[in-house]
């Protein structure tokens, strides 16, 4: 159990529930795991899995937030320039140079506006994806658990 078979595992679901649905996946990533790893490393494998995704969670949240980088500042830098650029249409001397400003910072902003959201986009799902994983695997861990009583490891003295 190599963090590398982690990523493997989150990948190919991640992959899997792109292109197909949820119960494929989910059955894709429980057949894996379970042919990968014996019955016993399965639920360990899982607890790690678990682990790690909560760590993805927080970091995606924390540093890949596009709202957090330097576009924003670069949007709010081109509205600024933009609007100076407008009042430099409002006058005669300058309404050329301001007509270029405002249309290279309009294209400019819109291009940039774009990748915040796309980007934005792609943390938000994948951090959706993680979440279902950690909901399958604890609905797993939980219907794999064995009863105190019912002749599981805790029972042996």
């Amino acid at each position: 159990m190599i963090p590398s078979d982690i990523d493997t595992v989150i990948e190919r679901y991640a992959k899997d529930r792109k292109t197909g649905s949820k119960q494929v996946a989910q059955e894709h990533f429980l057949t894996y795991i379970y042919v990968v790893f014996d019955v016993n490393n399965a639920e360990s494998f899982m607890k790690r899995t678990r682990g790690m995704l909560c760590y993805y969670i927080n970091s995606m949240s924390l540093f890949e937030n596009p709202f957090r980088g330097p576009q924003p500042c670069w949007l709010v830098l081109m509205a600024l320039v933009f609007a100076f650029s407008l009042c430099m249409l409002a006058d005669d001397d300058t309404s050329l140079i301001g007509f270029f400003i405002a249309a290279g910072t309009l294209v400019n902003g819109v291009s940039l506006g774009r990748i915040v959201f796309s980007k934005w986009l792609d943390t938000g799902v994948m951090i959706a994806i993680y979440r279902e994983i950690i909901d399958l695997i604890d609905s797993t861990l939980t219907a794999n658990a064995t009863p105190v009583g019912a002749g599981g490891p805790s029972d042996v003295d």
